[in-house]
Order: C-alpha cells, then sequence, then structure tokens
C-alpha cells in the first residue's frame, strides 16, 4: 500500500509515522514533507506543494497511491477533494463547501442555532458599532472570533475588559464581508472531540484536552495550541458528548444535504453544571492533539482509512492504549504574532516511547533550521501522567535553538 499526505508540519510527520507502523504499508509520499521526513526510510518527500491542488492529483495519480490525506485547512478550502473526486482519485477529505464548518466561523455557528445545538449565546455582527451594542449586554470576559482564515489561535480573542473589546474590535475591524463573532464566555472544562465520518459512520477517536494559552497558568494570548493531554473524559461524559453534540451535528450535515467525509473535530466546553456546549467545529485532526491521538492507537491506522474510503467504518474495532499521552509545542520568539526564524535546531536522541516531530523546520547547508511558529513537537506517553510528563520534559530540556519558548505545566497536576 502506498500513501500520499499533503502537509509539511508536524502533523503530516505523525500520520507518516503511524501508518508506517503497519508492514502493509510500502511507502508514503510527503507534499512536500519536512526535514525529518526526509531521512525516514519507507518515506519520500516529493517537490509538490500542500496547496497544489492540481500538483497533488498528478502526484497521486502517478505515484499510484491508495489514497491521500490533507493536513492544512486552506488546502481543503482550495477545493482539493472536489477535485480528486472529479478525477476519480481515492482522498480521505472533506469538500471546499464542507470544510466551510472550520474556516467559517458565521457558517458554523448559523447551522449550531439553526438545528439548536448547545452552544454559546453569541451574534455575528458586520459593523464595529452593531459589535458594541451586543458585547455591552453580555457580562465580562467576551470571546471575539474573527471570521474566515486565521494564523495560529490569532483570531480567537478573550477580552477581560472593556478597552480590549474595543482594541480588539479595532484589529478585526468588522464589515459585511467580513464580520466577527460575539460570544458569551463560559467557563468549564474544554474538550477536543474528534471523529472520522465516512458519510454513514461516525468513529470517535480518543479525546484530549489542549492548551491554548501562550504562557503557564493559561495566561498570554491564544495560539494554536501549546500542549494537549489524553485522556479526559469519563465513559458518561463521552456519551453526553455523542448524543448531545456530535449525533446532532451529523444530522444537521445531513439536512443541509452536506455530504461530508473526513476527520471532524469538536471543539467542546463542559460548563460548571456539565452540560456540553460546542464552540467550534474543525475539519481536521487538531494539532497538537493529533500527538496524543496516534500515540494512544493501537489498531494498524490504514485499516480505518480504508474502512472510511469504503463508508464501513460500521465494522471498525478500534483498539486504544491504557497508557496515557502528553504533547508540547515548542514556539519561537514572538509566537504567534511575529515571525521569528533562521535559528539553528539542536535535536537530541529520543528514548522508546517518545517521539519529536518538526512542525516548522527547513534544512539548510545540513543544518536544522526554524521556520517561525510552532516550531518542534514533541509526545511521550506513560503509565501515569507524571512519568509521560518527566520523559516529555527531560526530552524538551535538550531540545535548543535561540527564543524558544515552551509552557512547563502540561498535563501537570492530574495524579493526584
Amino acid at each position: 500500500m502506498k500513501i500520499l499526505i499533503a502537509g509539511s508540519g508536524a502533523g503530516a510527520q505523525a500520520l507518516a509515522w503511524k501508518l508506517l507502523h503497519s508492514p502493509t504499508v510500502e511507502k508514503v509520499f510527503l507534499a512536500p514533507g519536512n526535514p525529518a521526513t526526509a531521512n525516514e526510510a519507507r518515506m519520500d518527500n516529493i517537490p509538490v506543494a500542500s496547496g497544489d491542488v492540481e500538483g497533488l492529483a498528478r502526484a497521486a495519480r502517478e505515484l499510484a497511491v491508495d489514497f491521500t490525506l490533507i493536513t492544512p485547512t486552506q488546502t481543503l478550502a482550495a477545493g482539493v477533494a472536489d477535485h480528486f473526486h472529479l478525477l476519480g482519485l481515492p482522498i480521505i477529505a472533506p469538500s471546499r463547501e464542507s470544510s466551510k464548518l472550520e474556516w467559517s466561523k458565521s457558517f458554523s455557528k448559523q447551522l449550531m442555532v439553526k438545528y439548536q445545538i448547545p452552544t454559546p449565546h453569541s451574534a455575528l455582527c458586520r459593523t464595529a458599532e452593531e459589535a458594541r451594542e451586543f458585547a455591552a449586554t453580555l457580562s465580562l470576559p467576551i470571546v471575539i472570533k474573527a471570521d474566515g482564515m486565521v494564523h495560529g489561535g490569532t483570531g480567537v480573542v478573550i477580552a477581560n475588559d472593556r478597552d480590549e473589546v474595543e482594541v480588539t474590535l479595532n484589529h478585526f475591524s468588522p464589515k459585511s464581508d467580513s464580520p466577527v463573532l460575539i460570544e458569551q464566555f463560559i467557563e468549564g472544562e474544554e474538550i477536543s472531540y474528534t471523529i472520522l465520518f465516512d458519510g454513514k459512520h461516525a468513529l470517535p477517536l480518543a479525546e484530549s484536552r489542549d492548551y491554548k494559552k501562550l504562557l503557564n497558568g493559561d495566561k498570554g494570548p491564544n495560539t494554536g495550541g501549546m500542549g494537549a493531554y489524553s485522556p479526559v473524559l469519563t465513559p458518561d461524559q463521552h456519551d453526553v458528548i455523542l448524543n448531545r453534540i456530535v449525533e446532532p451535528c451529523i444530522s444537521a450535515l445531513a439536512a443541509e444535504g452536506i455530504d461530508y467525509r473526513g476527520f471532524l473535530y469538536f471543539g467542546v466546553m463542559i460548563d460548571k453544571q456539565g452540560t456540553p456546549l460546542l464552540l467550534e467545529i474543525n475539519c481536521r485532526l487538531g494539532n497538537p492533539e493529533i500527538f496524543t491521538i496516534l500515540e494512544r492507537l493501537e489498531s494498524p491506522l490504514h485499516e480505518i482509512f480504508v474502512l472510511a474510503l469504503k463508508q464501513r467504518l460500521d465494522l471498525a474495532h478500534v483498539r486504544w492504549s491504557d497508557r496515557v499521552a502528553v504533547a508540547l509545542q515548542i514556539s519561537s520568539e514572538g509566537y504567534p504574532f511575529t515571525e521569528r526564524k533562521g535559528d539553528e535546531i539542536t535535536l537530541p536522541a529520543c528514548p522508546e516511547g517518545t517521539h519529536i516531530f518538526h512542525s516548522s523546520v527547513i534544512s539548510e547547508n545540513n543544518k536544522l533550521i526554524s521556520n517561525s511558529g510552532r516550531v518542534i513537537a514533541i509526545s511521550s506517553t506513560g503509565i501515569s501522567f507524571n512519568e509521560a510528563r518527566e520523559h516529555l520534559y527531560e526530552i524538551a530540556r535538550k531540545v535548543h535553538f535561540d527564543g524558544m519558548h515552551y509552557r512547563t505545566d502540561i498535563a501537570a497536576g492530574l495524579d493526584q
């Protein structure tokens, strides 16, 4: 079996790593891949940009791959699945219209409201004055979300005072064609709940909790995620999220005539009363959640994808490890607002059970160089969160590049 993955980051590398656990998978091609995948047996980087829809289709056909996976949201929004289906090429990805669930906050929020899926009280505002008026009706803090594609979590701001509300509205500058979503802040426990959907059947994956704030203690600006851990939920909580969030969303997609195929990642907040509320929907595996999911997965990953292509995920019997998993992102200085890059990276060898992935790394003159944003991801497992954390941070302390930053409180205190 041969598989093509579009992407250059840690998510694409992690998928390739997990797929190659099975000897059935002969080769994984990455477009364009990263320095780590360039040096792995049975992985081949190919000179095709992850957003080059036509180039990806040509590569899939010429390499005779069994199917293609997509990691960047931008490639989904460019209509890669539509193009592949037109050419009769197997792909596990939603259509451009379906992927609006992620890159259009207005589209997804209107779907939630129309089908009465529990979600925080909010308003879609197309002028700054409209936004100010609605924000004035909410208690602080207030969540403000930009519509459309945004970078590294910077499209969501939790404003703690009225001055911050005003600054954020001036920055986002709501207009008729680019509204902002003003939303009630819900205090509780946030869960990343992911399924794979084949158009008929949903397969829940291991849930995670990620850390969106840049700094320890959940301080600082929002990011794309600085770390994660799994598992999180009790069996009863799983059932509640499935019954109140996941199944109603799937029914809503069907009612709208949306033939969805691929991953669905539900950002869920469980409030103080134990009620789940849907904050957002993404059309891909979350990052850094992907590392905790794949670390705990014991079943062959390619078999799950084959069943998805056949629309027979009802036949999947997935095994999950009893071990816990923890993941960490190491970012460059200034993230998520500035783009420091060009620093040489030193990486240690990893012991069994701990893995390093290249989030944003290039190779120059046989040296690893940071390429801005979240640069290195690390994942580890253990029989307890304390053990997994010890392995994780032992490796993190041996990673070096100038200006690097990471949180030191990922999964802290969970074994108490």
